[in-house]
């Protein structure tokens, strides 16, 4: 099993990242997050320009058919540049519902113009009072004589939802659980654009007997349990990107910032602290790993395994963003609590990703119930 980046995988890596040095630095971000959308569409077509946004989409709906590894080198760069443009929502998480779900004359429709930045996608799982269970809700879809489906229901945070175009809609039909295509400006579609802590778009959205496609290429449950594994293994790898970015920041600070007359770097318990920082940025660079393994494995019944592994990373992963997070800011000192400064922002964002889908608490419960990572045989000795 190779590890490392291949040679294609390194050539996106060492464009993207020095893309996003050149044209995506503080003060341009600064004032993306200003602006009325929160995100600039011009950056959004240069992804597209650069193939980004159909990494993992077949050739034939306009993508490039690489695979998630491609996906994850993309996220940690963004992580590094805390980009601003729903991404995630649209290339990971609707265009994979789509994928994985969609009639072909759907896919055609939808996929092509997402490749080309023309269509923005959100997946609408998250319902109020319901927490952060995504096969349970209560938005309900009706079916008329002539076969048109509406929707009846209320979705919160909806990642990339304040400028989608389309949404992925869960909602039960009968008793079953389905997905949904919803057009964002159908009738009986309303909602309220929100700005999260970390300045990415969401939004609440109400349907009220508004019109919808089911999308019946596969079955609901497994997909949604897969989108959430490629979801969270997608963060993790913007959650490395983002920690590593805070560490660097820190350590060039801790060189340059002087007291009594010599770096502050210099004070031997500072240089520990940091060091200790560096081996857990590496242990949660090596858990996203671990994570990407387990959602481009390939073998029949690995899906238990799959959701299992990306849960017990995920709870490893935020805990070294909260370790890092935190103590960037207060080896920063006072600078880094000012809004001015970016290590705080990168603090913000790797706070959201770790309650993006889940929280420590709902992760450690579900790892417990579904056995933790050993099966209870491989640990009896008797």
């Amino acid at each position: 099993m190779d590890l490392e980046l291949n040679d294609i995988q390194q050539e996106l890596a060492s464009t993207l990242n020095k893309y996003l040095r050149t044209e995506y630095d503080t003060a341009t971000r600064e004032a993306i997050l200003k602006s009325e959308e929160g995100f600039s569409r011009d950056q959004w077509n240069q992804f597209a320009e650069m193939g980004l946004l159909g990494l993992a989409i077949p050739e034939n709906y306009g993508g490039a058919e690489m695979t998630f590894a491609e996906v994850a080198v993309v996220l940690e760069a963004f992580g590094r540049a805390l980009v601003l443009e729903p991404f995630l929502a649209t290339a990971v998480l609707g265009a994979n519902a789509v994928l994985a779900a969609g009639s072909e004359e759907q896919k055609q429709e939808i996929l092509p113009a997402v490749c080309e930045g023309q269509t923005f996608l959100a997946f609408a799982g998250l319902e109020p009072n319901q927490r952060y269970s995504l096969t349970t809700p209560s938005t309900t879809a009706a079916a008329a004589a002539d076969g048109a489906v509406t929707l009846t229901g209320e979705k919160n945070s909806v990642l990339g939802g304040d400028v989608a175009d389309h949404l992925i809609v869960t909602a039960v039909e009968n008793g079953d659980l389905g997905l949904f295509l919803v057009a964002a400006d159908a009738d009986g579609v309303s909602r309220v654009a929100h700005r999260q802590a970390d300045g990415l778009g969401s939004a609440s959205v109400k349907f009220d007997n508004a019109p919808a496609q089911r999308l019946n290429g596969a079955d609901a449950h497994e997909v949604v349990a897969e989108l959430l594994d490629t979801a969270n293994a997608a963060i993790m790898a913007e959650a490395v990107g983002a920690m590593e970015a805070s560490l660097t920041m820190t350590a060039e600070y801790l060189k340059t910032r002087e007291q009594f007359g010599a770096p502050i770097g210099a004070n031997q318990a500072l240089q520990h602290r940091a060091a200790d920082l560096y081996a857990e940025l590496e242990y949660a660079r090596s858990m996203a790993l671990y994570s990407r393994l387990a959602v481009t494995a390939e073998e029949t019944g690995s899906e238990k395994d799959r959701h299992r592994d990306v849960i017990a990373a995920k709870i490893v992963i935020d805990e070294s963003a909260r370790n890092i997070s935190q103590e960037s800011i207060q080896m920063h000192g006072g600078i880094g609590m000012t809004m001015e400064y970016p290590i705080g922002h990168y603090a913000k964002r790797l706070t959201v990703i770790s309650r993006t889908f889940d929280d420590a608490d709902s992760l450690t419960a579900e790892l417990a119930e579904i056995g933790g990572l050993i099966e209870p045989h491989a640990a009896d000795l008797n």
